[in-house]
């Protein structure tokens, strides 16, 4: 019978310190209709009591605005493929395949940027202008993908994100997603006022 009242015998006066030690905490000096406060910082002591507590349905004054918590910009991440650090065969096909479609001349440009690609297979620019050819060749989902995989290896750079989230748009306004061309659009958006001044 004692096996049994031992670990019951341990519990309750377990149970009991702990109820005693919340009990004994002496109170937070609150007077029941808020939390006290250090007497410095509010102007014109609105919504404080001249004890200094926040009085519920009162207002506090202006709102405290919320720091900004973006992570600094890197001023050295690159705003073209020209400044990429590209090999520079590779800036010279996608030069070439600019001014192919410039011209009306989309198969050109398709193959400069298909040989790009198989200079540098990991090069995100040269993913973002293969996605613009086959928006202009009304290759909507294509051009997706390829503006996808040119965020994915773009290591969080706004600058080129921008653009990409842009040709998303594009493509899904081709293939009618009205909702999906809105989405891309506010992620562009977002990430224009992240590299505003």
């Amino acid at each position: 019978m004692m096996f049994l009242t031992m670990p019951v015998r341990i519990a309750s006066l377990l149970l009991v310190s702990a109820l005693a030690a919340c009990a004994a905490l002496p109170p937070q000096n609150a007077p029941g209709t808020g939390v006290v406060l250090p007497t410095v910082g509010v102007p014109d002591g609105g919504g404080v009591s001249p004890g200094g507590a926040i009085l519920p349905g009162q207002p506090t004054g202006e709102p405290t605005p919320l720091p900004d918590t973006r992570p600094p910009l890197n001023p050295n991440l690159p705003k073209s493929i020209e400044t990429s650090g590209a090999a520079a065969p590779v800036i010279s096909l996608v030069k070439a395949a600019r001014a192919s479609l410039k011209a009306g001349r989309p198969d050109e440009a398709g193959a400069s940027l298909e040989r790009a690609l198989r200079i540098e297979p990991r090069n995100a620019w040269v993913w973002q202008a293969l996605s613009a050819l086959h928006i202009v060749t009304q290759q909507g989902e294509q051009a997706e993908s390829e503006a996808k995989k040119s965020i994915s290896l773009g290591r969080r750079n706004p600058y080129l994100e921008i653009e990409n989230w842009r040709l998303v748009s594009e493509a899904r306004k081709l293939r009618g997603d009205k909702a999906g061309a809105e989405e891309a659009e506010r992620k562009r958006e977002d990430l224009q006022r992240l590299i505003a001044p």
